[in-house]
């Protein structure tokens, strides 16, 4: 349950982006059940404030919101 609620979390994130980098640029967002429930300044008071509240399993999502969004590289160059 807890991984299903983290995966509707993350969509609600991506589908309004635009909206939550307008409201919540350079803070770290508190997720839960698609709505976002706080705005925080760092990572550990976000996670330690969806801990207090939902538990250790409650499929809530710490992110952070930036101006534009990151690109990752994998690279499987072989030498």
């Amino acid at each position: 349950m807890a991984n299903e609620n983290l995966s509707k979390n993350q969509a609600f994130v991506n589908t309004n982006l635009e909206n939550l980098r307008n409201l919540y640029k350079n803070k770290y967002i508190l997720v839960y059940e698609q709505e976002v429930v706080g705005s925080f300044d760092t990572y550990e008071v976000a996670a330690e404030e969806g801990i207090n509240n939902y538990g250790l399993d409650g499929g809530f999502l710490v992110h952070y919101v930036t101006e534009t969004t990151p690109v990752n590289f994998i690279s499987t160059a072989l030498l």
